[in-house]
Parts: structure tokens; sequence; C-alpha cells
């Protein structure tokens, strides 16, 4: 299971292998009033952030697949917080106060679908839980294969496969604990279940690993 940043880069390290030889960033090109869970993420896989959909290698991205958690360069500073997620069409971002080791993460991402607009309201309440569950969310719709099942089976009902709890009651910018994340006994197959049961490998083909 994870349970912190250090867990998910020990995760992510293997679970992005692929990628590249060197996906780390020169630490000193990142802000030093960032939170250190950001940080940390940073400085390991910060060349990473660097890839973009559309790149040209066939694959989407492990950081901007579905949403994108922003280069370092790219962060924007706004009345005393920095946004440092946006959804990939732009609609809405994720933003969060300086000054606290472990911050609340903001969203106005509510204001796309509800009647009554609220501005950025509190999505999460750390910025590290929000983080974990981002970058394995970005992680799974990055593989080279993916698919989904939205019949109203379990992961263990869909995949021919032993999963393992990874983690559970993830928060999003719906601001529920409605993300919840399943591994293979080989790290290779990532499962999120959300709406429906999603699963991404960068090994091995969504079929091999479903039931009919």
């Amino acid at each position: 299971m994870i349970e912190s940043i250090a867990d998910l880069v020990t995760f992510l390290k293997r679970f992005h292998r692929h990628w590249l030889d060197a996906p780390s960033l020169d630490p000193s090109l990142i802000p030093a009033d960032l939170p250190p869970g950001l940080a940390t993420i940073y400085r390991e896989f910060g060349s990473l952030m660097e890839i973009l959909p559309g790149s040209g290698n066939g694959w989407c991205s492990p950081f901007h697949a579905q949403d994108s958690l922003v280069p370092v360069h790219r962060l924007k500073r706004v009345d005393g917080m920095i946004e440092f997620a946006i959804e990939n069409s732009g609609i809405w971002s994720a933003r969060f106060p300086l000054g606290q080791p472990d911050p609340p993460v903001y969203s106005a991402a509510a204001d796309v679908w509800n009647e009554v607009e609220r501005g950025y309201v509190v999505v999460c309440k750390s910025l590290n839980h929000f983080l974990i569950t981002f970058c394995l969310h970005e992680a799974l719709f990055g593989c080279r294969n993916k698919g989904a099942v939205r019949d109203g089976r379990s992961p263990e009902q869909v995949l021919n496969i032993p999963l393992r709890p990874l983690w559970l009651n993830g928060c999003y910018v719906l601001g529920e604990p409605d993300h919840h994340f399943f591994v293979s006994s080989e790290n290779d197959v990532l499962v999120m279940e959300w709406a429906g049961v999603w699963i991404g490998s960068n090994i091995r083909s969504v079929s091999d690993v479903t039931r009919s």
C-alpha cells in the first residue's frame, strides 16, 4: 500500500521505468518555497513532465495524459497560491496556499457542472494525498495499453490476475474519496476503480488480463 509520497516515488520509479533512464530534475530548478511533497515529485520525475502528449513516441505522457501536473517552469502564482495542476482542456485547475508543509488543495472544478458557482474551494485537505491520487490517475491514463469496463463489476471480477490494494479512498477534484487503485503482483498492471474499472499497463495487453 502507498501511504506517503516516498511510497509513491518508489512505485512510480518502477512503473515509469520505460520512459527515461534519468527522469529526475536538477534541484536548483525547483522553487525553494514549494511544499516538500511536490518538490520531491519534481526532483524525482521533473524530466518526465516535459514529455507532452503527441510528442511522436506513440505513447501518451506519464504526467499529462488525462489531466496535467504542470512542468516546474509553468507553475503559476495566483493570489498567494500556486497553480500546479490543470484539466487537459483547461476547464479547471488546482491550487494550494504557500507557507504550509502539506497545504489543502483548492479547485473550482465543481463550477463546470454545478449551477451555482462557488469558485475555488477546498477539495482535499492534504496536498500530499491529492498528489498521490493525481499521479496514479495520470500513470494509468499514460499507459501504452489501457481500457475500461463499466458494467458494474468490481476490479476482482473484471481482472483474471491477482490484485492488491495500492491506494484507496483517494480524493480528486470532486472532493470525495472516490478513487481506488489496485496493482498486479508484478506491479505491471495498474487498476483504478472510479466510474467503472480502468486498466492500464505498459507491458501487458488489456485483453490478456481481463475476463470475458
